[in-house]
């Protein structure tokens, strides 16, 4: 899935980038989350195992990073802070809502305004933002022999871009409140009718609870409904199916598993088991309400764990999570890197940004990260932490046992810059009269044939 990720960048002036979160803000914190967080250090030494200067005051450089709500870690104020500490380096760390930041990032690219580091999906948006032409090429950085899974980076052209936090990422699953469960006597389903009887029970007998929350106002969580049930009701046709659509041997309007998969959401509205405000909701709406039993699930990735314990402070023993079985397939949707870290070539302070990425993959500030994140780290010698039961019985069910499928956007990278659009037509299939499950189909049919005529891919 690729996290982080809309549009409206026109109702985001430059102000925008002076949202900068304080050091004690995450990136799903709610008011506060626009505020600055700092640390500092200076360009020392930062190769593998370098240690720092014993004597003398460092020079003081100050390192710019963006990034999204959804990205941001409260983690990353103790990295901030053991950067200003040993090394003299501010981080100066721009956090931008969701909804804004897909647009946002692109922007800054084509202006040449740009941070020292940005956050972005890896290898899969390397073609959204033209990584060769506008990301520093990482490949020979220090810390490249010590990642877990060195080839899962590398784009097309052998290249690394872009440095990771984790080994593997999104695990997509209805993350759910077991009290909820527990209180009308549901068990995790093993069909798609299981699950819509699940919803309905939920509807009935819940006392207002929500059955499953949407946060439509950040469309990148409006899509990964579609993004993972695709491609698993494919199953074994998937990959020729993009080979097809890659290649214009077929429309998107040929493909009966499409049309399936937008009634299957379409009418998660009609029967009314999504809370109302979905439109101006966000994800940390979603996570609110699962964390206080106001709804009984959301449809995201394994980062909604992390947040919902060091954030909502929910029980970790009411945190489950459950596969949907799309299709009736017990198949897990997963996908790329979510949390990569790109230096834009035009960057003011390449080389300190270099230097900043080198120190934070070190044990001693990653193992800061995964204190609170527990997951599988971008590195061999960092500490994952302990991870929760609801995130291991999915790696151990699904991903040990091979039975996964990549998400449509990483098969179909291609066309990720217009993704969003596709998102933005899901929204619009959520609002009774704007949208049917065919006029999407048809809108993005034209959408993408005309960007894949622009951008000469043979066949168009």
């Amino acid at each position: 899935m690729t996290k982080p990720w809309n549009k409206r960048i026109a109702l985001m002036p430059m102000m925008l980038l002076a949202m900068m979160i304080a050091a004690a803000c995450g990136s799903n914190t709610t008011d506060d989350s626009n505020a600055n967080a700092s640390a500092g250090a200076s360009p020392s030494a930062a190769t593998a195992g370098a240690k720092p200067e014993e004597e003398g005051k460092k020079e003081a450089v100050t390192v710019s990073l963006l990034t999204s709500q959804a990205k941001y870690k409260e983690a990353y104020q103790k990295i901030a802070q053991k950067l200003k500490t040993d090394e003299n380096i501010t981080l100066d760390i721009q956090v931008v809502p969701d909804d804004q930041y897909y647009n946002l990032v692109k922007t800054k690219i084509a202006t040449k305004e740009v941070p020292d580091i940005l956050m972005n999906n890896a290898p899969s948006e390397y073609i959204t933002i033209d990584a060769p032409k506008n990301m520093v090429d990482l490949s020979n950085e220090p810390w490249i022999a010590r990642l877990a899974n060195p080839n899962l980076l590398k784009g097309t052209d052998g290249k690394v871009y872009a440095m990771p936090v984790e080994s593997s990422s999104f695990y997509a699953a209805a993350y759910y409140n077991k009290a909820v469960f527990k209180d009308l006597g549901l068990s995790e389903p093993k069909t798609y009718a299981d699950f819509l009887n699940v919803l309905e029970t939920i509807k009935t007998k819940g006392n207002g609870i929500t059955p499953i929350f949407m946060s439509n106002k950040d469309s990148w969580t409006t899509q990964i409904f579609m993004t993972i049930g695709l491609p698993v009701l494919l199953g074994d046709k998937a990959q020729a199916t993009w080979d097809q659509l890659l290649t214009n041997k077929i429309k998107w309007a040929d493909i009966p598993e499409f049309k399936t998969v937008l009634e299957d959401y379409a009418d998660l509205y009609k029967r009314g088991y999504v809370n109302k405000d979905h439109m101006t909701a966000t994800f940390d709406n979603a996570k609110e309400a699962l964390a206080t039993g106001k709804a009984a699930m959301l449809y995201n990735g394994e980062w909604t764990v992390g947040d919902l314990l060091t954030k909502n402070h929910m029980n970790p023993d009411q945190i489950g999570a459950f596969v949907l079985p799309f299709g009736d397939k017990q198949i897990m949707g997963t996908g790329a890197f979510v949390q990569g870290f790109f230096i834009p070539k035009n960057a003011k302070n390449v080389d300190a940004a270099k230097r900043v990425l080198n120190l934070i993959s070190q044990p001693s500030y990653m193992n800061l990260y995964f204190a609170e994140n527990p997951g599988s780290p971008g590195f061999k010698d960092v500490d994952g932490g302990s991870v929760h039961p609801a995130v291991k019985a999915l790696v151990d069910h699904y991903i040990s046992t091979n039975q996964y499928i990549a998400q449509l956007n990483d098969p179909m990278a291609f066309a990720s810059p217009i993704f969003p659009d596709l998102w933005q037509l899901y929204v619009d299939m959520t609002v009774d009269g704007t949208k049917t499950p065919d006029q999407v189909i048809s809108a993005w049919d034209k959408k993408y044939a005309d960007y894949m005529k622009q951008k000469e891919q043979p066949g168009f």
